[in-house]
């Protein structure tokens, strides 16, 4: 077990008698390391909300130093406008290493880590348990008590720390690759229960490949009950990117439905696409995907139900065939109609605007033929979704007006909608192609 270097600030005083600093931010480090042996045995649901913010007015700052100093004089609230929204759902777990990520519910984990899967936005990690690891884990880790403070009418004691860029493990994208920076923070502890109630960390200013200044993160903590027992996570964690174009971005972050890899079972880079949503994710042998020729017509009905406003990227749905899949000629059904098919939301975003746009962009993953579920390549249509978009009394002959995919997106279907008070009934029908993976 590491030691802990605690130095008493000037300003600092005793609480009551019985409240050594030194003693009680040994229990929050023996509680946090005992919770730590557990966790890894575990997964949660991990939902993140983003918001970013463009500047209001004005040109962006000459510097770092010359944005923070006018965050500071003239508040965050006068110098931003909310730009947009979007909604995440993922699986998290933590190994010996890192944490790992999935979408939620999906059979396996991802090898190259969270960006992989959310390839765009400002997105971190760290959150569940690897950023509050990582400080008591530190090479003679050194704490100063600041003294007692409150938080909601309860008393709590107050340490900071500093972490070098040499003893750190906070990682940063800087382009294709990972940079390593070092942080302050503070830590907020109950003396009675030795809970861990808030975290704060700070980076140093970043580099300027960052594209950022700095990334401040807080985590509010309580004991989640998983099955019998209790264990510390992250109730609310907020992280806030502050941008060197005066922007920023701020995401939200809430684990749920936390529950227990039980028996024999692993956390596996591999697996069945069609292992059923609740079970223990197994080392399974993939299923190949279904072996059909490319640019075949299918139409595809939505048969789940989204709730805009609460729906995120990472979100299942569901579909079947609305029409059978024929072969070129027509002669022969490859997959019936009623097939049923799963997918994924990828994308759920609001813009703000006169009008806001509401936005979600879906992709299918399986087809399911005679109780086989395999993985499934298709493409929307664009020209017949090119078509449903034309103007009233626009001629078939003239150029016709459709929606640039973005980038990453060429697989995916995209639905607008001016209000996120919207509820996407099952019924709806979209046509795609068959394509190879």
């Amino acid at each position: 077990m590491k030691a802990l270097a605690l130095l008493l600030s000037a300003a600092s005083v005793w609480g009551a008698a019985d409240d050594d600093p030194i003693a009680v931010l040994m229990r929050v480090r023996d509680r946090v390391m005992a919770h730590a042996e557990r966790i890894p045995n575990h997964t949660c649901v991990e939902t993140i909300v983003r918001d970013w913010y463009d500047l209001a007015a004005g040109p962006p700052p000459s510097s770092c130093d010359a944005l923070l100093g006018r965050r500071k004089k003239a508040g965050v609230g006068t110098l931003l406008r909310l730009a947009t929204t979007d909604r995440l759902r993922l699986d998290v777990a933590l190994t010996e290493t890192q944490e790992i990520y999935s979408w939620a519910g999906a059979a396996r984990f991802e090898e190259g880590g969270i960006d992989r899967l959310v390839p765009t936005g400002a997105i971190g990690t760290g959150s569940f348990a690897a950023t509050l690891l990582s400080i008591f884990e530190a090479r003679d880790p050194k704490f100063v008590y600041e003294g007692e403070t409150t938080v909601e009418s309860r008393r709590v004691m107050e340490y900071s720390f500093n972490v070098s860029e040499e003893q750190s493990h906070y990682q940063v994208k800087a382009g294709g690759a990972w940079l390593i920076t070092g942080y302050t923070g503070t830590l907020l502890a109950d003396p009675v229960t030795a809970d861990l109630v808030r975290l704060s960390v700070r980076t140093e200013e970043l580099p300027k490949a960052t594209n950022a200044c700095e990334i401040d993160t807080t985590l509010n903590y309580g004991m989640l009950r998983i099955g019998s027992e209790e264990y510390l996570l992250p109730t609310l964690t907020r992280e806030r990117f502050i941008n060197q174009t005066g922007s920023e971005a701020e995401n939200a972050i809430t684990f749920a439905a936390c529950r227990e890899f039980r028996g024999e079972s692993v956390v596996s880079f591999g697996g069945n696409v069609g292992t059923a949503e609740g079970k223990s994710r197994a080392a399974i042998a993939p299923v190949p995907p279904w072996d059909l020729p490319a640019g075949l017509p299918v139409m595809v009905e939505l048969t789940s139900t989204i709730q805009v406003d609460q729906a995120a990227a990472g979100d299942r749905i569901r579909g079947r065939l609305a029409a059978p899949i024929r072969d070129a000629r027509k002669e022969k059904i490859l997959a019936p109609e009623g097939a049923a098919l799963e997918g994924r939301l990828m994308r759920v975003e609001t813009r703000y605007g006169h009008p806001n746009d509401v936005s979600i962009a879906l992709r299918w993953e399986t087809l399911e033929v005679d109780g086989v579920k395999a993985p499934f390549t298709i493409v929307p249509d664009w020209q017949t979704r090119a078509q449903t978009i034309r103007r009233p009394g626009e001629l078939p002959q003239r150029p016709m007006v459709f929606e640039l995919p973005r980038p990453g997106e060429g697989r995916y279907a995209t639905l607008h909608f001016s209000s996120e008070h919207v509820v996407v009934n099952s019924g709806v029908r979209s046509p795609w192609f068959t394509s190879k993976p």
